[in-house]
């Protein structure tokens, strides 16, 4: 029924109310009025929209949500529109209905280089890279002198294994905007530089001049301290490692206390008797790939994706996405601890029957799908509960390896414990903590992966794996080195290498700097 005068009126009113609460930020009231002319008209796009926002900021995950669907089914293919909708897809991790919107929308076909860039990393983000890479192909031809695109352009084909083009387009971004930090953090990463091939000087210079505890002195300092490693130049590579990770310090404290609470929370929560769940048959089996960063996920992926009844999902936030319904909570990265008091009276049953619907689409068909997400080692309690097919892989690395690893890998938005010695090694000693307790409240789901026995005896050790998992074991998979497959991770140019034998006791050059570092990790035993 078409609104009536009076009620087009009242909506007016009640639109210019919302609008003046957003912009104070008064959710609550804005909430209520932009509700209220959805009861009035429930086609209403932009009030829909605008719920969605106030809900959010409210912390009310399922209206928002909600309100973000009704409003996708009412949308036409404007791209201011569309991009809109893009950024708030990715917010509720809506990948599938986000790539679908894109395509149907010809968003390719858009004017806006700035969009298009926008649009690429957000289509990146949830590992298109091939849709990413047309996108911003497109912005690079509308604006030739964009830096933002030529550097997003290099990442994307980076992924793509696509070194040489990557490295020109990265170089690109940098003759245009010579101060474009990230461009040259991603170009210290792209391959190992030599005494006669190298940008030390030109980084040197640019970290001189930038401002103190900004993203660009982290990227710089990160950047020169890849460059003097491959040189072997470890005393003034640890130089600039240290002012990176002060810089980063700056930029994102991390609260040592939050994290040790919550996995006391969750190893509270999860009994045996709690990860217990009836068995039920789904129609593919997820695989869950979990650890610390920097301890060879990425290379198990690679190894699993390779087989011929794999489909190789990616790095995404696909379980978490359906604890943030099932807790109605916006969660702060994995899980937090407002998601793990609500989750104990969620029904996991759903939650299962989500992931498998929402992630349906990666699966392409095939028996098995990979989710490869490090930090969803805390939720592996949760993950047996909701999936009782699904399989759980851990990868084990050295303790020192893996620390020193992440200490010099510059997380721009996750793992924020790894950039002080201390925390990094109290991080260490939890996880292990948690890993024992998995292994004692459900041994018979999860399966501890050695690094080294992954890259020194591959053979035996995959097949230990693909048996774990219910595959047959096929050689082919092991070629990791091979052109096929987006590799959207901080290892997206070691693995295109091969597996490499002689990644071990990196640290040894920096030992005299790293005794914060070693000292705790031998008080917790772990070393």
């Amino acid at each position: 029924m078409k609104p009536t005068v009076a009620t087009q009126q009242e909506i007016q009113r009640l639109w210019s109310r919302g609008e003046a609460a957003s912009s104070g930020k008064r959710w609550r009231e804005a909430a209520d009025a932009f509700a209220a002319i959805i009861a009035h008209e429930p086609g209403h796009l932009p009030a829909l929209l605008k719920s969605s926002t106030a809900l959010l900021q409210l912390d009310s995950y399922r209206g928002a949500r909600d309100s973000l669907l009704a409003a996708l089914k009412l949308a036409n293919d404007h791209p201011k529109l569309v991009m809109e909708l893009g950024r708030k897809l990715r917010t509720f991790h809506e990948a599938e209905l986000l790539l679908a919107l894109v395509r149907r929308s010809r968003f390719v076909q858009c004017n806006d280089p700035r969009m298009l860039t926008e649009m690429a990393l957000i289509v990146s983000s949830v590992g298109d890279q091939e849709l990413a890479l047309q996108l911003v192909t497109q912005a690079v031809r509308l604006d030739p002198r964009g830096a933002q695109p030529r550097y997003l352009r290099g990442t994307v084909l980076m992924f793509l294994g696509r070194m040489e083009e990557a490295e020109r387009e990265l170089e690109a971004s940098i003759q245009i905007l010579p101060t474009f930090a990230q461009s040259h953090w991603v170009l210290s990463r792209l391959r190992k530089w030599s005494a006669e091939e190298n940008h030390v000087e030109r980084l040197r210079k640019l970290l001189d001049q930038a401002a103190a505890g900004t993203e660009s002195e982290a990227y710089f300092a990160f950047a020169l301290h890849n460059e003097l490693h491959d040189l072997k130049r470890f005393d003034e590579s640890w130089q600039a490692l240290d002012r990176g990770c002060r810089a980063k310090r700056q930029i994102d404290p991390y609260d040592e206390a939050k994290g040790r609470e919550l996995f006391e929370q969750v190893k509270a929560i999860c009994t045996p008797d709690f990860v217990r769940s009836p068995a039920r048959r789904d129609e593919y089996t997820p695989i869950f790939i979990v650890g610390m960063h920097r301890s060879g996920t990425t290379l198990l992926e690679r190894i699993l994706g390779g087989h011929s009844l794999v489909s190789d999902g990616g790095e995404t936030y696909a379980f978490t996405a359906q604890l943030k319904i099932a807790s109605d909570h916006k969660i702060q990265h994995a899980l937090d601890m407002t998601a793990a008091q609500r989750l104990p009276s969620a029904n996991f049953d759903a939650i299962g029957r989500g992931f498998i619907e929402g992630s349906r689409w990666r699966a392409k068909g095939k028996p098995f799908l990979t989710e490869k997400l490090p930090p969803n080692l805390i939720n592996a309690g949760f993950i047996a509960k909701a999936l009782p097919d699904a399989r759980i892989l851990h990868m084990v690395r050295d303790p020192i390896d893996t620390c020193f690893s992440n200490l010099r890998t510059y997380f721009s938005n996750a793992a924020l414990y790894s950039f002080d010695q201390i925390s990094l090694a109290n991080h260490f000693g939890q996880y292990r903590d948690l890993m024992r307790h998995w292994r004692e409240v459900m041994p018979e789901r999860l399966l501890d992966i050695s690094y080294d026995g992954l890259v020194m005896a591959t053979e035996p050790t995959a097949r230990d794996i693909f048996g774990f998992c219910g595959l047959p074991f096929e050689a082919d998979a092991l070629r990791v080195e091979r052109e096929t497959g987006a590799v959207s991770t901080a290892s997206s140019a070691h693995v295109r290498q091969g597996i490499l034998t002689n990644r071990g006791a990196a640290w040894k050059p920096y030992e005299p700097y790293l005794q914060p570092l070693l000292g705790r990790l031998s008080e917790l035993g772990l070393t």
